[in-house]
């Protein structure tokens, strides 16, 4: 199967638009990248997870959202795709350089669409036979408390590299924190407390004035095609896993089905 079969058409952004105009626009079409162009070539990337650490930046607390512009946050070192490269190849490109998405560049260097771990998770919505539990982590899973400081948080997600972190309290889920959440708390931070007050302020943010409660949850026993399609449906990279009580037992992520296509289409061996 080739890109070409799966790749969704860009959004694009110009670099030296404003960054609440861009955040506005990742909200009005549902998607969770830009491609930010200059006189119509491509110049760079914008995702939430650019707009949260851009606002979480300690020199830029003070700035309000209104007045940074795209190519202030966006990542201009860019990995493209052609439309007749192989899926499962570029699945694993994703999975090696830790991206969970890039443009689809055809000749003369037009833009064509972009591919994401969202495409590559809705190709596993077949796979009725596949279990969460044969691909969900379910050791040294990161866990945030909903009274834990936001900033803090976002850092560990960004340490560890994850785009979702389950809330939880005694083991029981309350929420989930994604990257999404945590751009638009901050954005929404900075457009409502004054200047003078940010930099005191950002510190008394916490996880649950972000995380989206009462998040969808799955089951080690569902099957990976309904955690897909749960996951596509709320427009999530990650669902938390849970037995009985809402008892966090691990979490299935669009990047687990990414390395399950990039097999292609087999359980991984653990490791």
């Amino acid at each position: 199967m080739e890109v070409s079969q799966i790749m969704v058409d860009a959004v694009t952004i110009d670099k030296d638009q404003r960054l609440s105009y861009a955040l506005d626009l990742l909200e009005k079409k549902g998607v969770d990248r830009l491609v930010v162009v200059e006189d119509g070539k491509l110049v760079g990337i914008l995702t939430y997870a650019d707009i949260a650490d851009r606002l979480g930046v300690s020199k830029v607390i003070a700035v309000s959202i209104s007045r940074l512009h795209v190519s202030s946050a966006m990542t201009d070192t860019v990995i493209t795709v052609a439309p007749t490269d192989d899926v499962t190849d570029v699945a694993q490109l994703m999975i090696d350089r830790g991206m969970s998405g890039c443009p689809v560049i055809g000749e003369d260097d037009e833009i064509l669409g972009v591919v994401s771990k969202r495409e590559m998770s809705a190709l596993v919505k077949k796979f009725t036979g596949v279990e969460v539990k044969e691909l969900m982590t379910t050791e040294e899973l990161l866990v945030v408390n909903p009274v834990e400081r936001l900033i803090k948080a976002r850092m560990e997600m960004l340490t560890a590299g994850y785009s979702g972190l389950p809330v939880t309290d005694g083991g029981r889920v309350l929420g989930l924190l994604t990257e999404r959440a945590v751009a638009v708390a901050m954005a929404k931070f900075s457009v409502e407390v004054p200047d003078k007050y940010r930099a005191s302020q950002i510190r008394q943010i916490r996880v649950v004035d972000a995380m989206i409660k009462q998040p969808p949850l799955t089951t080690p026993e569902a099957s990976i095609a309904d955690a897909a399609t749960m996951m596509l449906d709320a427009n999530l990279n990650t669902l938390p896993v849970v037995a009985a009580k809402n008892r966090l037992t691990g979490i299935i992520s669009a990047t687990d089905f990414t390395r399950f296509v990039a097999n292609k289409f087999k359980v991984p061996e653990k490791t």
